[in-house]
Parts: C-alpha cells; structure tokens; sequence
C-alpha cells in the first residue's frame, strides 16, 4: 500500500485507541508510525530481485511487530508518562500491526508470519 493511506491508517487507529486524549502531536505520531515498517526499504539485499523480495519480510511479520511496538511504547511512555502504559502500548502495537494487515490486501502480499 502507498504510504499516504499507511500514514492515515495510522493516524485514524491513534486516534481511536487514544479516545479523548487525542491530539494533533497524537494523529502525527499514528501517522508516523504507521509508515515505520516500511524502513525496510533502505536494507540491501544484495541486488534489485532480493531487495522486492524481501521488502515486506521481517518487519511486516506479526511475530516482530507487537514486540517491537512494546518497545517503542515504553520508551515513549518513560520518555513522557502523562498516559497509563498499557494505553501507549496499545496505541503503537495497534497502529504497527494494522500495517502489514494493510499490505496483505494488496497484489504484493506480505509474509505476515516469516521472514
């Protein structure tokens, strides 16, 4: 999927989980996060086929992602602890998870369960 609609995804499940604490900081963060798995890009593989091929690999995989939006949601909250943890974790593992949910829609798939 384009970046554009995994940004608004993001930002649109961030501001669901967020409820009324929602905010524009809050929309942009969703909106950001909702893109970061697709940093992938920037790996080399080796050559062009590996590159396609592996884009879409282990940082779509819903084994990775919740870990990975843990740790990103307890650096968040101990950075700045103005919401209850399981709410910041909720949000991030949330709007990271619904990324490869996204691309698994597409012609391209995804390897949501592998590398």
């Amino acid at each position: 999927m384009d970046s554009i609609t995994q940004a608004a995804l993001g930002a649109t499940v961030a501001g669901l989980v967020s409820g009324k604490r929602c905010s524009l900081k809050v929309l942009l963060a969703g909106a950001a996060l909702g893109t970061l798995p697709d940093l992938d890009v920037l790996i080399d593989y080796g050559d062009p086929v590996a590159n396609t091929v592996n884009h879409r690999g282990f940082s779509h995989s819903l084994f990775v992602l919740p870990w990975v939006g843990a740790i990103i949601g307890w650096c968040g909250w101990r950075w700045r602890r103005q919401w209850p943890l399981w709410q910041v974790m909720t949000l991030v593992i949330a709007v990271l998870v619904t990324h490869p949910l996204l691309d698994a829609m597409t012609v391209y798939g995804t390897k949501l369960f592998g590398r």
